[in-house]
């Protein structure tokens, strides 16, 4: 295994559970990026996280102290556009069940956005929809129109005293209400890898790939044969998987960086 650690190029982490806890950046993070620097191995995020564009993200790190811009953010939006882009190329009118935030990066990818006649519907994780927004998704779905989900999390992490249902919860109602399956997309799906590594001129073999979640992160990981190291979470999976077996498992990236410091 640390053979295999020599042939990173190009590291991916998860974000909330792996770099940051809500607001809260672990201490261990900038020291880890720090080092990936000094080695020369590209980093970049991938986040499951629909519900913020790729400006706010960039936007949260800085105010975390990480300096970034847009190419080290690759999330399920991206994957999302990249997917239908290339799966899908006569798709282009899309009804989008999502944050108002994400709605510019569909646009700027050449979708039309419509409440009528779409060719697709596309399910993010929305924080602020109204029942009628459901219906409308729903009813489209009846109707024959195929349905996206841009990944499979049924709750997102968060250091409030709340719990929040995420994409996955919602695809299940409207799979349940409608008798339709959606084609649901994000981590564990190896192809968001496979674009994200193909994006930076690296092959999965290159990557490592970093998360607290066994069943989207480390699951991705290991379908696209990338090398995976698991962070320990108390509460990250609701349902360990099984057969999904990290190459590394830490409780934070500061033990991984001493682990790499001895490659």
């Amino acid at each position: 295994m640390p053979g295999r650690l020599k042939q990173v190029r190009q590291v991916f982490l998860d974000m909330d559970g792996t770099i940051y806890h809500g607001e809260t950046l672990f201490p261990t993070t900038i020291p880890f990026l720090d080092f990936l620097k000094e080695r020369g191995i590209g980093y970049a995020f991938l986040s499951n996280n629909s519900s913020f564009s790729t400006a706010e993200y960039v936007e949260k790190l800085r105010g975390m102290g990480i300096e970034s811009g847009p190419e080290n953010f690759y999330t399920s939006t991206c994957y999302t556009i990249d997917y239908l882009k290339r799966k899908c190329p006569e798709i282009r009118k899309l009804h989008l069940f999502g944050m108002p935030c994400i709605r510019p990066e569909f646009e700027a990818a050449g979708f039309e956005l419509t409440d009528t006649e779409p060719q697709a519907v596309v399910v993010a994780f929305h924080r602020d929809f109204h029942y009628r927004d459901l219906c409308r998704a729903a009813w489209f779905l009846r109707q024959g129109v195929p349905g996206y989900a841009t990944h499979p999390d049924v709750f997102c992490p968060t250091d409030l005293p709340t719990w929040l249902p995420d994409c996955g919860a919602v695809t299940k109602c409207l799979e349940a209400s409608t008798n339709v399956k959606l084609k649901v997309l994000g981590k564990p799906d190896p192809g968001m890898l496979v674009e994200a590594a193909a994006r930076r001129g690296v092959g999965t073999g290159e990557c490592l790939m970093a998360g607290d979640r066994l069943a989207t992160d480390i699951a991705l990981g290991v379908n696209a044969g990338a090398l995976t190291c698991h962070i320990l979470a108390p509460g990250a999976d609701l349902v360990v998987p099984e057969g999904i077996r990290p190459d590394y498992q830490v409780n934070n990236l500061g033990e991984l960086k001493r682990i790499w410091e001895h490659v």
